[in-house]
């Protein structure tokens, strides 16, 4: 998948007014209106940047990801705060086939989209596929559908309908894909796959990102590029008894000391807490403060084909110039842990939390490094964006300088960068990864296959080749030993990229809101949430 960068998603309540009918009669007959405000399931949510339009195909932040939960629905979800998957449009679990190449579905019957009259159909399950394929359009997740059998022919125009999606019926359906990819089922619980309809889509035409209609638990109500976004209940919502919420408002709020302010005064009801605050905001015993386990690895990705860092001596020697306790420590405090290894702690296959293969601080062997190589190293990174260098950033130029390398860190527009990325001319860049899916190949196909979409350059053909039968492999045990393999030879003998470290997702909540959660792929869940 493409980089996901990190959103901050701040949640609050406020009271809403609805006026009670006229007339005597009716007046002694329904709630006044300062009960119905009482009653009503309000909260007051914030984003720190407009997701500018609700199209999830074309956006992997994890803002709209979020977002994305709540307006659409999925194939399959994780089951609450686990990694288990579990149905969500289908009536059961796909059938595969023994040949692991033959996934069979079934969508549950009588699910409305936001319109409450179209009702999702098989059709509708192939529309979305190919649209997020559409060598036309702005697919961001195009490797979710790619190992679907004629995805790529499709891709490159060649075709006009994807030879690897068979209608059953109107709620039957299979998916043939040109060869097995063992974590297949779970790019289906991806916000990006969320299920579109033909018939709203096409309708809306150039509007219907700004008019967005899915499946999901809450609708759009009013959108203030901005400024405002509030969803209401879904009252067409396929899940009895869900959603608890009656409506979400999301303001905009660029600054997150405003947003700590507001918390604090009570008129927001949960928000991300800043690493300066952590300590005070939870010894305070006012409010409920979530830790939860996050999918992520913040790193240093070295282009290994750029000049200047092709030489592994210099990678080697940046890779024990970061003393990445003290860059955790002073960025994340007690959020963070440092890194051993690339994939993130918790997912199968991964190493555990303090093991790996990454190299350890050693300022004294880099030097050596270094003075091997001439001393007085000179390198380059690009940063994405911003009008200063970021704090990781300035810390890691720091470190390298300590042992004699000259970092010379480019602030570049994002749009330039994104393009250069895609052409993979970014010579080394400081980073992070959220998993979209609990799998090994989500991290080490993406940034070190042949296809490799991440900078990384890298061409290790041996490792490219158990890369692919990596994700085809459908035996845990052998699956998982072909990515021990493959991240050792990746991050510590050609030293491709610097795992630094692991942050876990903070938010504070007021005592009275319940139910909220952030799964650890870092989107936050309101299905369950309520006030008490």
């Amino acid at each position: 998948m493409k980089k996901k960068f990190f959103a901050v998603i701040l949640i609050a309540a406020i009271a809403i007014s609805l006026f009670a009918g006229c007339g005597t009669k009716n007046q002694a007959q329904q709630p006044s209106q300062q009960q119905t405000q009482n009653t009503a399931q309000v909260l007051n949510d914030y984003f720190t940047d407009d997701p500018n339009g609700f199209d999830v195909q074309e956006s992997t932040t994890l803002s709209m990801y979020t977002m994305a939960r709540l307006l659409y629905s999925t194939l399959v979800r994780y089951k609450g705060e686990t990694l288990e998957l579990e149905p969500e449009l289908l009536a059961k679990m796909p059938e595969i086939s023994e040949n692991g190449k033959v996934y069979t579905f079934e969508l549950k019957k009588g699910i409305k989209f936001h319109d409450g009259q179209t009702e999702l159909k098989s059709d509708d399950v192939k529309f979305t596929i190919e649209r997020m394929l559409d060598p036309n359009g702005k697919g961001a997740s195009t490797w979710l559908f790619e190992p679907i059998l004629g995805a790529k022919a499709f891709m490159e125009g060649k075709s006009n309908s994807l030879e690897g999606f068979k209608k059953i019926d109107d709620y039957k359906f299979q998916i043939i894909l040109e060869k097995p990819y063992a974590p297949f089922i779970q790019n289906f619980a991806v916000p990006s796959a969320s299920i579109y309809s033909e018939k709203l889509v096409k309708a809306g035409g150039d509007n219907w990102k700004f008019n967005p209609m899915g499946t999901g638990p809450f609708k759009l109500k009013k959108y203030v590029p901005n400024t405002e976004i509030v969803l209401e209940k879904n009252p067409d919502y396929f899940e009895p008894g869900l959603p608890k919420l009656d409506e979400i408002r999301f303001r905009i709020i660029p600054d997150d000391t405003t947003a700590v302010m507001e918390f604090e005064n009570g008129t927001l009801d949960v928000a991300t807490i800043p690493i300066t605050e952590y300590q005070r905001i939870k010894d305070s015993g006012k409010y409920n403060v979530l830790e939860s386990v996050a999918l992520n690895t913040y790193y240093f990705l070295m282009n290994v084909s750029d000049p200047k860092w092709s030489d592994v001596r210099i990678r080697k020697a940046m890779a024990m110039a970061i003393d990445k306790k003290k860059l955790v420590e002073t960025l994340y405090g007690p959020r963070g842990t440092v890194a051993k290894a690339f994939v993130t702690p918790g997912i199968p296959g991964a190493y555990e939390l303090g093991q790996g293969p990454a190299y350890d601080y050693n300022p004294d062997e880099a030097k050596k490094l270094v003075k091997e190589l001439g001393g007085n190293v000179k390198v380059e990174a690009w940063q994405r964006g911003g009008d200063r260098l970021t704090d990781a950033n300035i810390a890691i130029q720091a470190m390298a300088k300590e042992v004699g390398i000259d970092l010379d860190i480019k602030i570049v527009e994002r749009a330039a960068f994104g393009d250069a990325r895609s052409k993979g001319k970014i010579p080394a860049n400081y980073g992070n990864w959220w998993a979209d899916i609990p799998d090994p190949d989500n991290y080490l196909y993406t940034f070190f296959a042949k296809t490799n979409q991440m900078s990384s350059g890298y061409n290790n053909k041996k490792v490219q080749e158990m890369l692919e039968q990596a994700r085809a492999e459908t035996d845990t045990v052998k699956r998982n030993e072909l990515y021990r393999k493959i991240e050792d030879t990746i991050v510590k003998e050609d030293v491709a990229v610097i795992p630094l470290f692991h942050i876990k997702s903070l938010l504070a909540t007021q005592k009275n809101v319940k139910g909220i959660f952030i799964h650890p792929t870092g989107v936050t869940v309101y299905i369950n949430a309520y006030k008490e």
